[in-house]
């Protein structure tokens, strides 16, 4: 059973250090990837339960970040959840790591053996990249700090903070293929439909 929306929060208010950022962040891309969800339904492409699934592991995605701030706090969350029994949830803290890349852009890598890589793709793999996914994706790449931004904005802002590299470039370019995937969805542009979105902020 998937973990309630009151009881993701909880999890991730326990693990919150009060003077990080993260959190908030957290609750802003929830707040998108839920305006998300909320259209999908109502054009029947996506359940109810994929829903809640969607905003709870949005909450989630960054809880990693408890443990560290390197590039593997996707995994470190995903490590975490999964030993509290939220194998689901826990998905997000993946997806939202490796975008929907193939095994072979996540291996080699300075920073990971081609062993771990493959070992943390085949956690994502199988079941192949889904829309569910493609949302959790594109609303934490829509989130700038606490900000709700275009897609372009925010990995703009990636650039500055961390420099321009392969990795986020691809990140970006996944992004926008996922935007695409959602528009068509939803029925409309997806920068169209975030647009009263745009410049929210959570202080």
């Amino acid at each position: 059973m998937t973990l309630s929306i009151p009881a993701a929060e909880a999890l991730l208010a326990k693990h919150s250090p009060a003077d990080e950022a993260w959190p908030r962040h957290c609750h802003q891309v929830a707040k998108v990837a839920r305006h998300i969800a909320e259209a999908l339904q109502k054009r029947g492409v996506m359940s109810p339960e994929d829903a809640q699934l969607l905003e709870v592991q949005s909450l989630l995605h960054d809880i990693g970040r408890s443990r560290t701030h390197g590039p593997l706090h996707g995994w470190s969350g995903y490590v975490m959840l999964r030993a509290l029994g939220h194998v689901r949830e826990a998905r997000g803290c993946l997806s939202h790591w490796l975008k929907g890349r193939d095994l072979h852009e996540v291996q080699p890598s300075r920073l990971w053996t081609a062993e771990f890589a493959t070992r943390a793709w085949s956690e994502l793999h199988p079941p192949p990249w889904t829309l569910l996914d493609s949302a959790l994706s594109v609303a934490d790449s829509s989130v700038q700090h606490t900000t709700i931004v275009p897609l372009r904005q925010r990995h703009e802002d990636l650039y500055t903070r961390y420099g321009d590299s392969p990795w986020l470039r691809r990140a970006a370019e996944l992004a926008e293929l996922q935007a695409e995937q959602l528009s068509a969805a939803l029925g409309c542009s997806l920068d169209a439909y975030l647009d009263p979105l745009f410049g929210d902020q959570l202080d």
